[in-house]
């Protein structure tokens, strides 16, 4: 069987007994921020193992894709250098929630592994938790396991944690039983010792059945959960090695394609322990990288992104231990979207998106890489210099983080020329870089003010329940002013119940308005979330207002609908941009940050390359012609997540959502998760106009666009504009093209007339200048200022000279557009005897206050003061003079 072959099977088993079979989730996690990667197969369902979230079926069995690239097993740099540690692979899994238990779980997946894969029964022993005596049973009793193949591991109070499974130091937990297969002594070079004590790899673990029947509270105690589920887990890369007869991964049929093809584009030896290294390597990255491209992720400098740029540069820098020297990647990649794409069908789709992200970030990475080399020979001329001989931590580090220089490779870079590295100084870097990352990943709140002061001391989200925000449906609203603070002398922060002010998220900013009492009136300047509803930021307009006493007053609120309606016309049209961007660049264009404000919106998106003017007016156009179609816009509110999911809806990544979400949806154009305020029709957008387009990082583009009223008073103006101009031009507007090109050419041809007169002009005067030469006995010198129009006119002036003098030498100084210049030129003869442009015109310019160089026999030079331009040429005499002593 192949691997193709035992996926289905796998499938098809459990499907056989009432599994629902589910599509793998996105490598890229849609809706889990806590996550870089989907890193294993109880990810998707995360919320249903926890008893937060209720489903159509209780049975589920997939093949989920899964990327681990840290932990004990999952070093990066490891990775290649055994044959069953990867950076992508398959988990096969079945789950129960709240349906079978223990003994379903054990007995299928016994069954599977004798039966379907018909494994060898007498190689597989298995192991439990130490206290777990029903899986013990299980295992001996029903399945007939001898007890010596049946071993009891772990041990919680002495903090061994051996086949217990806990998803945090609280929460859900449970036992577990692990299914081994002996691949014998032979493998483990002659090691004897059983299960649990033996650490090589004589003993692979297969199948992980985690029982998660228990919730653990902060003093260790286990109490049984009213949901208890079973969660399994098995590798589809081991499972295949296993049923082919192989030790390792690398040789099924998962990884053959990939390292022929590797072997046959490189040449290089398969035999090679090193070379056979760097075709794992490249083979498993290119894997990794496929898939994590085609759900969404791309190399970056931070986050999921810095691992993807760190897998890659590392795939790369093998292939240059194997003599590629252009990108190759984005090729590899071609292998791998032949060879699982049929399952994976996001492969194929994305084929054009994944092959031109992966061969701009090489291509970038081969630029890298040279100036990362010559770097590291700075480094080591310094080491040299040392006494110690060592390239420091901070060096070594730099290279790591700047050009993509593992520390193995410097170490082995180092050794080659008679140095050493400090490491442990590197690894000071990397924990202090660890630190930063870890500080910027957590969230403070700043100390903005004064303590809040709250009605009846209780705080709405915590002692109360949260705000009720009404500004769904309504824009004003009676409300009871909760809780205030002070920020400074004349603004305040305050919270309302109910609010009809929208808190900034998703990009959209906060509402403004106006809240007022018979005692004062308050002007919101803006409204940000707070832990239990909008929080708005006021000042006192007019009246009385301040402290506890303000505190429990009754008020009227109304938000500023002249702006808000401008915020939703831009909020939707951001909605109907994105839409049109995936429909005419792929679904790769997904959206990375937005602005929504009432005077523009902003919207960033993964690309690579600039949509020129026709790509950016095909993009307006869409947009306004679904504006035109006046589409209705619908809110679903409070969706069950499931359903969400099921109608297409796009996820932002970053955004958590639970059980019940809101859907905003322009039938048969967009769906997406939303929580902002939006038309009802998509005709109140009135018109789109798009005024910018322009990189903002790797691969991320932005576009910013008006609507409504700013893209009518944009049209007026450029309406304006036109008249303005044909008036000028005495044409009309539609001939303005043809106008413009008849005076440009008409321009050109008198810059053409000028400059042969200017020509002409410094003719004349170069004629003059060597007619006023001085003669140092055989040589002639001219140093003299001149009047030009440019620069250029001075540049060729001084090759006339040069040609002209014979033997000799000229400086000449002007000022062009308030800037002084230099030029000196020297025939050859002089230039052997030791005379050169580029001392002579420094020597002149130092004068003036300026400084300059160039080439032996012409030279350039700017200064400060114009008024020293006569008493700098007259250095030059001089200087020859010096420079030639005893020649003339």
């Amino acid at each position: 069987m192949n691997s193709h072959q035992i996926r289905e099977a796998f499938l098809e088993f459990f499907r056989a007994r009432d599994h629902e079979i589910v599509a793998s989730s996105a490598l890229i996690p849609q809706d889990d921020p806590t996550l870089l990667f989907t890193n294993a197969g109880m990810n998707q369902f995360k919320d249903l193992l926890l008893g937060q979230e209720r489903r159509a079926y209780t049975r589920a069995a997939d093949a989920q894709k899964c990327m681990r690239v840290s932990g004990k097993h999952n070093d990066l740099e490891a990775v290649g250098r055994d044959g069953r540690h990867h950076t992508f692979f398959e988990m096969l899994g079945n789950w129960s929630f709240g349906d079978y238990g223990k003994e379903e779980a054990i007995r299928w997946a016994w069954t599977f592994l004798t039966e379907v894969m018909e494994l060898d029964q007498e190689k597989l022993l298995v192991s439990v938790y130490r206290d777990d005596d029903e899986s013990y049973r299980i295992w001996n009793e029903t399945i007939g396991l001898a007890e010596s193949r049946i071993y009891r591991l772990g041990n919680l109070e002495e903090g061994d944690e051996e086949n217990f499974w806990s998803m945090g130091d609280t929460g859900p937990c449970g036992p577990c039983t692990e299914i081994h297969y002996d691949q014998g002594p032979e493998v483990a070079g002659g090691d004897e010792r059983p299960l649990g004590e033996n650490e090589s790899d004589r003993f692979l673990e297969i199948w992980n059945l985690v029982f998660i029947h228990y919730d653990r509270d902060e003093d260790g105690k286990l109490s049984p959960l009213p949901l208890q589920s079973v969660d399994t887990g098995m590798g589809l890369e081991r499972l295949v090695a296993l049923k082919a007869g192989v030790t390792s991964n690398y040789d099924t049929d998962l990884f053959a394609p990939l390292l022929e093809w590797v072997r046959r584009e490189s040449g290089a030896d398969a035999e090679d322990p090193e070379q056979r290294v760097s075709m794992q390597v490249i083979a498993d990255h290119v894997r990794a990288l496929a898939f994590a491209v085609a759900d969404g992720g791309r190399p970056g400098n931070d986050g999921r992104g810095y691992v993807l740029r760190r897998i890659l540069r590392r795939a790369a820098r093998h292939g240059r231990n194997l003599g590629f020297r252009e990108a190759f990647l984005y090729r590899a990649a071609d292998v791998v979207i032949e060879q699982m794409g049929e399952h994976y069908s996001e492969l194929r789709d994305a084929r054009d998106h994944i092959q031109r992200v992966l061969r701009t970030e090489e291509e970038r990475f081969n630029e890298t890489l040279d100036r990362g080399l010559h770097r590291f020979s700075e480094f080591a001329e310094q080491a040299r210099a040392r006494s110690d001989r060592r390239i420091t931590g901070e060096q070594a580090f730099q290279l790591h983080d700047t050009f993509g220089f593992p520390l193995d490779l410097t170490c082995v870079m180092a050794e080659e020329g008679g140095l050493a590295v400090d490491q442990e100084g590197f690894d000071r870097c990397m924990e202090e870089q660890r630190s930063r990352a870890r500080a910027a990943g957590s969230f403070a709140t700043a100390d903005r003010g004064g303590e809040w002061i709250w009605a009846d001391g209780e705080e709405p989200g915590a002692d109360r329940a949260p705000v009720d925000f009404v500004g769904y449906d309504q824009l004003e609203a009676s409300a009871q002013l909760i809780g205030v603070r002070p920020v400074d002398s004349d603004e305040f922060e305050v919270v309302l119940d109910p609010s009809p002010f929208y808190a900034e998220s998703g990009g959209q900013v906060g509402d403004r308005g106006w809240i007022a009492s018979d005692d004062f009136r308050l002007e919101v300047l803006d409204t940000q979330k707070g832990h239990g509803g909008p929080v708005c930021r006021v000042r006192v307009a007019d009246g009385s207002f301040g402290g506890e006493s303000s505190v429990g007053t009754r008020v009227e609120a109304r938000v500023d609908a002249e702006i808000r309606n401008a915020i939703l016309r831009n909020h939707t049209a951001t909605h109907l941009l994105h839409s049109a961007l995936r429909h005419q660049l792929g679904d790769h264009a997904q959206q990375a940050g937005s602005l929504v404000g009432p005077d523009k919106l902003r919207f960033d998106f993964h690309h690579d390359g600039a949509l020129g003017r026709e790509g950016l007016a095909a993009l307006e156009a869409e947009v306004n012609a679904h504006v035109l179609a006046n589409h209705p816009v619908t809110k679903h509110v409070d969706l069950p997540l499931d359903r969400a999911r099921e109608m297409g809806a796009i996820a932002m990544f970053g955004e958590k959502y639970g059980d019940r979400v809101r859907v905003i949806e322009v039938a048969g154009v967009s769906t997406e998760f939303c929580g902002g305020t939006h038309c009802d029709f998509t005709g109140q957008i009135g018109m789109l106009r798009i005024t910018g387009e322009a990189a903002v990082g790797a691969g991320i583009r932005r576009v910013e666009a008006v609507t409504g009223e700013a893209a009518v008073a944009l049209a007026q103006a450029e309406h304006a504009l036109l008249r303005d101009l044909s008036e000028k031009l005495s044409t009309r507007p539609e001939e303005l093209p043809s106008r413009i090109d008849q005076l440009q050419t008409e321009v050109k041809e008198l810059r053409a007339e000028v400059l042969e007169l200017h020509r002409s002009q410094a003719g004349d005067l170069v004629t003059q200048l060597l007619d006023q030469a001085t003669d140092l006995g055989g040589l002639r010198l001219v140093a003299a200022r001149i009047e030009v129009a440019d620069r250029q006119s001075m540049m060729d002036m001084g090759d006339q000279l040069r040609a002209q003098l014979g033997s000799g030498a000229a400086v000449l100084g002007t000022e062009v557009d308030g800037k002084v210049a230099f030029l000196a030129v020297v025939t050859d003869d002089l230039i052997e005897r030791g005379l050169r442009a580029g001392d002579l015109v420094k020597a002149v310019a130092k004068v003036a206050g300026g400084s300059g160089g160039g080439r032996p026999h012409l030279a350039q030079a700017g200064a400060k003061d114009p008024s020293k331009i006569d008493e700098a040429v007259a250095v030059a005499e001089s200087f020859v003079r010096d420079r030639l002593k005893g020649q003339v």
